[in-house]
């Protein structure tokens, strides 16, 4: 196993600001028992009761525009307050960045679902792409962190992305904004869906930028951004903009995944695997095979890749979880 030290360069623009206002005050009011992991899983749920309502609108209405941005921001804090309490109380650990970092791959994703089920934002090639943008960068971050051992986020990174999508969901609360967002621009696209092409292209500069300073760069990234273009192209035809969503952040996630337990246990680059794009050649090729349960069928075999996954890395890192802090010396 590979010796631990959490290494990290953090040029985000908001995080200083961010921690001062709202991350300092909130620890001194955390108990001291309460481990970090914890507050990472509670921190989650926040994001997750976020996603559902994004989905069914029916219950709270305009309201999710309120309701939903609160949610996210609480998300963020519990995200930064973990590792506050990590540090202030000295249980920093391998598994601790791994179920923190982790968990965040698929926010990911997930945060621009949230977008496009609130903007009824349904264009399937447009999702694919910015799906694809997103996930290009946020892999080849820590593609660069398993490669240096150094995890660098740039001055525009997650926080920035996320509090951004606050206020975009803020002003739609708003019938003049939602309207000026739905209004059309360029080629048909309304103004939400350039919003969400120029974050795309803010990725891009972003994987330029992390791929051209990382050393010896391999052939599994690069095989990655093959197979998220297949599962784009082909997942366009097969699939709803919503499912096509699930199966993109749960490859990418599957793969990170991967790459983080290089980085934090055994050294090794993996390959993101090749089952998933293959059943999907087949199933464009002969579609009668599976109709109608293709995505099923790739929920199910991601969810268990996942969770086999996560399982492993616990067994090879469990000894660092614990239910309660040691008390204070």
């Amino acid at each position: 196993m590979r010796a631990y030290a959490y290494q990290c360069k953090d040029y985000s623009l908001l995080t200083p600001v961010f921690k001062k206002i709202f991350v300092e005050p909130i620890i001194a009011f955390v108990p001291w028992a309460i481990p970090a992991n914890i507050i990472t899983i509670i921190s989650n749920c926040f994001f997750y009761v976020a996603l559902y309502l994004s989905f069914d609108q029916e219950v709270l209405g305009k309201l999710n525009f309120i309701v939903i941005p609160i949610l996210l921001f609480a998300y963020l804090i519990g995200d930064h307050l973990d590792g506050a309490q990590a540090k202030r109380t000295g249980t920093g650990s391998a598994l601790g960045e791994f179920c923190d970092h982790y968990l965040d791959a698929f926010n990911n994703g997930f945060l621009m679902l949230i977008i496009f089920n609130l903007f009824s934002i349904t264009n399937i090639w447009l999702v694919a792409s910015v799906v694809f943008l997103s996930y290009m960068a946020h892999v080849v971050i820590f593609y660069e962190q398993f490669k240096t051992g150094w995890l660098i986020f740039e001055k525009l990174g997650s926080l920035e992305g996320v509090i951004l999508g606050c206020f975009l969901i803020i002003a739609g609360y708003f019938a003049p904004v939602y309207d000026l967002y739905q209004m059309e621009l360029i080629g048909g696209l309304t103004a939400m869906e350039v919003i969400m092409i120029l974050i795309g292209v803010g990725s891009v500069l972003t994987f330029i930028k992390t791929i051209m300073r990382t050393p010896n760069v391999r052939y599994s990234i690069f095989m990655y951004l093959v197979i998220m273009i297949l599962l784009g192209g082909l997942g366009a035809s097969l699939f709803s903009p919503s499912q096509l969503v699930f199966i993109m952040t749960l490859y990418s996630s599957a793969y990170l995944g991967k790459i983080m337990v290089g980085h934090l246990i055994d050294g090794l680059e993996r390959s993101p695997g090749l089952f998933t794009p293959l059943f999907l050649i087949i199933i464009f090729t002969m579609p009668s095979l599976y109709e109608g349960n293709t995505f099923y069928v790739l929920m199910i075999y991601l969810s268990v890749s996942i969770i086999l996954l996560v399982y492993r890395t616990f067994q090879n890192l469990g000894q660092f979880w614990v239910w309660t802090n040691p008390s204070k010396k």
